[in-house]
């Protein structure tokens, strides 16, 4: 009940980009790293746990579209945003942010790119709102069936638990992640390199938490 009742009053606050040095070190480092990991398979399953409004979601579907447009056009590419509020969820479908939300920390260069006009309004263009898959799904109760994931973005939550509610959110998350997946976490938020087998790595200045089960460490 404890759970239920922190994550109804956690904000929704979020913005395009935000900790953008994290979004550096997936462009340099992490991507290319699961493209030739996955080169054979030509898959990449990215899911965004705590989507909000829909802005990270949308940061990485620019992100990937921007810098890998051959992993865009000719892989299987699957970025899943889930949240537990409706409200939110129906707003991250529209694509719709406002003058001030767009021109906060998002770069002019892919705001010309991949948003068009309405109104007062901007709206996503299709290109990149049809990559993401958003979906109501509550991390308190037991996950349904989700591909594995090669990236979890667990951002600016953890904060809002004790050790126990923390303890049951990652393993959530440790049922989905592919062995030497990556799972991120928020700028203020860390992890001991034991929990469930996610070690940290730094990678471009941002700590990534690369999960490696017990049974697949030699």
């Amino acid at each position: 009940m404890i759970l239920m009742n922190r994550m109804s009053q956690i904000p929704s606050e979020t913005s395009f980009f935000r900790d953008f040095q994290v979004f550096e070190g997936l462009r340099k480092q992490i991507f290319p790293e699961l493209l030739r990991r996955n080169y054979q398979q030509r898959q990449l399953n990215i899911w965004s746990a705590a989507c909000s409004r829909g802005q990270e979601a949308y940061s990485l579907a620019m992100l990937l579209y921007d810098a890998f447009p051959l992993m865009v056009h000719h892989w299987t590419l699957q970025i899943l945003a889930s949240d537990v509020s409706d409200e939110v969820l129906r707003q991250a479908r529209s694509g719709i942010y406002s003058d001030l939300e767009v021109k906060r920390r998002l770069p002019p260069r892919l705001r010309e790119r991949y948003f068009r006009r309405q109104g007062n309004d901007w709206v996503v263009c299709d290109e990149i709102r049809l990559m993401v898959q958003f979906r109501r799904l509550d991390l308190r109760q037991p996950l349904p069936p989700l591909p594995k994931m090669d990236l979890v973005l667990l951002r600016n939550l953890l904060i809002y638990f004790e050790v126990p509610e923390r303890t049951h959110l990652l393993h959530q998350v440790a049922e989905v992640i592919k062995p030497q997946g990556y799972l991120v976490l928020g700028a203020s938020e860390t992890l001991t390199s034991s929990f469930e087998g996610f070690r940290p790595i730094l990678r471009d200045e941002t700590v990534f938490y690369q999960f490696c089960p017990l049974e697949d460490v030699v």
